[in-house]
């Protein structure tokens, strides 16, 4: 688990801080299956909204907290913890309430190598999130702002040097010199979630949720993912187990309610794709055009 060390904060206040605080945003995935979580476990928290679309995770203040300047963040008695599948694992063991993740060694195992192979994907998930939730003009960051991202907070993360940011800042320089996601990104991000989607199926042919145990953080993590994906366009026909798997858990208040978007955002984003299938660069147009 991603735990800061002292070194790496610089905003030094939140050392004094009680209680558990979750810096978070509403529409940011990691944000999302964090609250789906906290609500699952029955924890208590105290919310600290972060705009990122005005770059508010780009401050210092912010990056003093977090050097990464990813959501979300948690600050519990002081402690600071970032990545959200590490945050959720660290609530599950240090507070009471229904466990979310399993006892069973090899449930354990299956788990730990699940939850790596759906965190991995992140770039993915936000490659086609990028081209079709909103027109590129609302998704850029302006140089400006990156550049304040690359010189503020720690080089360091746990007390050990991080390249984590390095990563984050060459996504945003490609991004503003291709003005937008390349077709080649698109095709790429498709693949990977056919196949990512193709070993859920299978697991899902086996048992009702993704551990035989029942419902657990395994669940939580790659709901989110699959609810991003469809609203992309993805085509649910293809994986019926894992959509038939998807609704059940969506018609859950608790997971329902923390990815509901507000009703302007829906229709900029309808907007936005049935212009990008005029053009014929819808995701499933791409995806057909490129034999997948």
């Amino acid at each position: 688990m991603v735990k800061l060390a002292t070194s790496d904060i610089k905003t030094t206040e939140v050392l004094d801080w009680k209680g558990l605080h979750l810096f978070h945003f509403m529409g940011s995935s990691c944000s999302q299956k964090t609250r789906i979580a906290f609500a699952a476990k029955g924890v208590e928290w105290e919310s600290h909204h972060v705009d990122i679309a005005h770059f508010e995770n780009f401050t210092e203040w912010f990056m003093g907290i977090n050097p990464r300047g990813l959501m979300p963040t948690l600050v519990h008695d002081g402690d600071v913890h970032i990545e959200s599948n590490d945050i959720i694992e660290y609530v599950d063991a240090t507070f009471d309430g229904p466990k979310l993740f399993p006892t069973d060694p090899e449930e354990q195992a299956f788990m730990q190598a699940s939850m790596k192979y759906e965190d991995d994907l992140h770039l993915c998930v936000r490659a086609l999130t990028f081209r079709y939730l909103l027109p590129v003009e609302m998704m850029k960051k302006p140089e400006e702002a990156v550049d304040v991202y690359e010189a503020e907070g720690a080089e360091t993360v746990g007390g050990k040097v991080d390249g984590r940011k390095a990563i984050e800042v060459d996504f945003w320089r490609k991004m503003n010199a291709n003005n937008g996601i390349t077709d080649e990104q698109v095709i790429d991000a498709a693949g990977e979630f056919l196949k990512a989607f193709g070993k859920l199926e299978e697991r899902l042919e086996q048992h009702e949720y993704l551990l035989a145990s029942g419902l657990s953080a395994l669940d939580i993590a790659w709901w989110i993912t699959v609810f991003r994906i469809t609203k992309l366009g993805f085509p649910t026909d293809r994986f019926p187990k894992l959509f038939a798997w998807y609704e059940k858990l969506l018609a859950r208040e608790d997971f329902a309610r923390e990815v509901a978007p507000p009703p302007e955002m829906i229709e900029v984003s309808k907007a936005h794709q049935a212009a990008c299938e005029a053009e014929g660069k819808g995701l499933q147009q791409m995806m057909a055009a490129a034999g997948l």
